[in-house]
């Protein structure tokens, strides 16, 4: 859980350095982004230098020559009511330039850790790997046994995030 709070917590300085960026002309490099955040990226996207806020919780995935790669769409705020066992279970979905999930992966949150780790050992994110939007909305996966609040949680977070896709790239 400590892996997550990390990443999360890089994630939010990440995102202030994007804000920044955006307000200043000034194109970020590898070096702006806190070294857990990146890592967690190149995890989905080898090539990561870079994210750029393109939309509310839209996030496009950059190499370093500024080509875009894919995409980070976050759960919140589309999912925020939704809740799993403890509250609401904001997620990362990654996707490439085509279109389809990559990765799916859950963000800090106060779902008992014991029953996330069932999810997460279960492969329940990755249900989704390799669907498009519209085909991850339209697919239904069952319930982790002894985790169905978190399962059930996650599911519903991420099709609200999907919902709300326009474009990803």
């Amino acid at each position: 859980m400590k892996k997550t709070q990390l990443f999360f917590a890089g994630l939010i300085i990440a995102l202030s350095t994007l804000s920044f960026a955006q307000c200043t002309n000034y194109k970020p490099t590898e070096k702006d982004l806190p070294i857990e955040t990146l890592t967690e990226l190149q995890t989905a996207f080898p090539k990561a230098a870079y994210v750029e806020l393109t939309e509310t919780a839209t996030y496009a995935v950059k190499d370093k020559s500024g080509k875009i790669i894919g995409c980070v769409l976050l759960s919140s705020p589309y999912s925020d009511d939704i809740k799993g066992f403890n509250g609401p279970t904001p997620l990362q979905i990654a996707m490439d330039k085509d279109g389809k999930i990559i990765e799916v992966r859950v963000l800090a949150n106060d779902e008992t850790p014991n029953f996330l780790n069932r999810v997460i050992n279960a492969g329940f994110l990755n249900s989704w790997n390799g669907l498009t939007a519209k085909e991850a909305l339209n697919k239904e996966v069952d319930a982790v046994s002894g985790a169905t609040y978190s399962s059930n949680g996650i599911q519903k977070s991420l099709k609200a995030r999907l919902q709300a896709v326009k474009d990803c790239l």
